[in-house]
């Protein structure tokens, strides 16, 4: 009698059953190597912000212990060799911004890159990116911001003004070359003995799209598009954007060189910026909000 042999194979269920178990386990491990991934990128981008920081206490040192301001303009007619691209104007090619100022000291613009910064560029942006648009090489570099109330236009501050330079935000991540907290009722906060729209206090909200700055943070860009309400229309858009650099962490550069990683929601609504404290840590003067 001849014996009829089984067919070898699977059939449609197991197969449909080992389909469901590899799907369920792709679902559990992809977020978890995409974590990963972003945690190798937030090192990374901590290595450039601590160089930085390094770079700028050697820059205070050589130039009688005040640091840069944010940007410099270079006498009328010359142009910042940087930038030098014929597609942006006269005007726009004249700033010397201060990744450009810190170059002797770091050798290196790949620093100024953070990887997790979608479109990050260095001295020269011609076309922006499919998530923002073109900067047009204004600017220096997209991955970090440098605070405001510390940092100014054509003028540095001595680092003798600074009550606590080791608890003050210098520089940040971010997709704009400066920024701002976001402050107290959507407003930033107005240090002690300044007046809105002098040269020494420029942050008038009434004026300025200085109120919004707070957008730059991470990888948010918003801060052009959208006003500066406290619940306007953005707000949100700009903390989900915000968000993504290094899964919600911000690197941050403080002012006597360290840098250290902070919440992105911690640090935008700081809560010593509050109406009478004098613990903000993006204060340089640590004398309370008015």
């Amino acid at each position: 009698m001849t014996r009829r042999n089984s067919p070898v194979g699977f059939t449609l269920i197991e197969l449909l059953v080992v389909i469901a178990v590899i799907a369920i386990l792709a679902a559990i491990l992809f977020p978890v190597f995409a974590r990963a991934r972003e945690k190798a990128r937030a090192i990374s981008c901590l290595s450039n912000t601590k160089q930085i920081g390094a770079a700028t206490m050697m820059y205070s040192q050589d130039y009688d212990e005040v640091l840069y301001g944010y940007r410099f303009q270079a006498p009328a007619g010359n142009m910042n060799p940087y930038a030098a691209d014929p597609l942006i104007s006269n005007n726009a090619k004249r700033p010397i911004f201060f990744n450009q100022l810190l170059y002797p000291y770091t050798k290196s613009d790949q620093i100024w890159q953070c990887a997790s910064k979608p479109g990050s560029w260095v001295n020269v942006d011609t076309a922006g990116s499919d998530t923002e648009p073109a900067y047009q090489s204004y600017g220096g570099q997209n991955s970090y911001a440098a605070s405001n109330y510390v940092f100014r236009s054509n003028a540095g501050i001595a680092q003798a003004a600074l009550v606590a330079p080791a608890d003050t935000v210098g520089l940040v991540d971010g997709s704009y070359y400066n920024t701002l907290p976001r402050g107290p009722f959507g407003a930033p906060c107005r240090l002690a003995g300044e007046v809105y729209g002098t040269a020494t206090s420029p942050i008038d909200p009434t004026v300025s799209s200085y109120p919004r700055y707070w957008k730059n943070v991470g990888n948010s860009y918003l801060f052009r598009w959208a006003s500066g309400a406290a619940n306007e229309p953005g707000t949100l858009e700009a903390e989900q954007l915000g968000k993504r650099r290094h899964n919600e962490q911000i690197n941050v550069i403080f002012l006597d060189g360290h840098a250290k990683s902070i919440n992105y929601m911690k640090l935008i609504t700081d809560d010593g910026l509050r109406v009478g404290s004098t613990t903000s840590i993006w204060d340089p003067y640590k004398s309370g909000c008015q």
